[in-house]
């Protein structure tokens, strides 16, 4: 009996489930389209962060947790340029940084494959678009010559930014939006196919807490 279950166990976390990459190349696509002027009125949400972390959790076994970075880099490569190179002079800085939040973000989200449930995965995602947020406005801070080099200057990069182009804070709470409700989505398309397929779906809590608790 006890084997019985262990096995079951082992098929459903092996069982490959593909709806939040679908998902996930849906978004990459509009992504590119709306970079090369062929959509347009696509809002500047780009839940980015989501799809590495959250997506790292729930990607199909056959392909690595680095690949969401990878295809984000190659895609950007063909797009001419990257996102975050026209911020500052020294944006190249900068992009290095946001993909190596991009690779931290799916590495940690790899690591909590089978055990993260619900919660997790948006806490997780939230402490990823924080951090994305601290460390490349911080680059910012230190390459832009507006900018004081103290923690006056610091603390204005990270709040005000420069006037009057828009308050940094108001392109975080974009990327926060756009970050959690990314998570959601996967989460929730995850679980239908879970649900259609006969599968084990993320429960709302992982299974350490649950333990735990």
């Amino acid at each position: 009996m006890l084997q019985d279950r262990a096995d079951q166990r082992s098929n459903s976390a092996a069982t490959t489930i593909w709806f939040p990459l679908i998902l996930m190349a849906g978004a990459l696509l509009l992504r590119v389209l709306a970079q090369q002027g062929i959509v347009t009125g696509v809002p500047n949400l780009s839940p980015l962060v989501a799809f590495a972390f959250a997506g790292a959790l729930m990607f199909p076994r056959p392909l690595p947790w680095w690949s969401w970075a990878l295809i984000l880099l190659v895609v950007d490569w063909a797009c001419d340029g990257f996102s975050f190179s026209a911020v500052t002079q020294g944006g190249r800085y900068e992009i290095l940084l946001a993909y190596g939040c991009y690779v931290f973000a799916a590495w940690w989200g790899s690591r909590l494959r089978d055990r993260a449930g619900v919660v997790e995965t948006l806490g997780g995602t939230l402490a990823c678009s924080v951090l994305f947020y601290v460390v490349t406005n911080t680059m910012c801070w230190w390459i832009e010559p507006y900018y004081p080099k103290n923690v006056d200057g610091w603390v204005q990069a990270l709040t005000v930014g420069i006037p009057p182009y828009p308050s940094t804070l108001v392109f975080f709470q974009h990327s926060l939006i756009a970050d959690l409700t990314g998570a959601l989505l996967l989460v929730l398309v995850y679980n239908t196919e879970a649900v259609l397929r006969h599968l084990r779906a993320m429960p709302l809590i992982g299974r350490r807490a649950a333990a735990a608790a």
